[in-house]
């Protein structure tokens, strides 16, 4: 992503988050690692010692291939399939006390991580 389209798509998240506050609507912030974890993609291939971290489009394309295996979905476009994991989650947070609904180990504590956020550490 470019310098201007990522202050672009800042600027949209910023006032999306203050048009929410303002109207006191409740959400969740959901952090990109959040959204890898989900489908259980780490960043990293490979055996222990013999890792290799993935960047850009590897990892887009892991991410793409784990919701494709998870979920059954793909698409060409990884914002879309972004929007689709997040969708996902939403699904799961409103859906989490249902016996109906299957969740993995790392689903849950992205749930819970989305539900119950540290507080954030301000730097002295």
């Amino acid at each position: 992503m470019t310098h201007k389209k990522a202050m672009f798509a800042g600027g949209i998240h910023h006032g999306i988050r203050n048009e929410l506050f303002k109207r006191k609507i409740p959400y969740h912030e959901v952090a990109p690692n959040a959204v890898k974890k989900f489908v259980n993609v780490t960043g990293w291939e490979g055996e222990k010692g013999s890792k290799k971290r993935l960047t850009g489009k590897e990892k887009k394309k892991a991410v793409m291939n784990a919701v494709k295996e998870h979920f059954g979905f793909s698409h060409s476009s990884d914002n879309v399939v972004d929007a689709y994991l997040i969708a996902q989650i939403s699904r799961m947070i409103h859906c989490r006390n249902s016996p109906f609904v299957d969740i993995t180990k790392y689903q849950a504590e992205v749930i819970n991580a989305i539900l119950n956020p540290s507080e954030k550490k301000v730097a002295k």
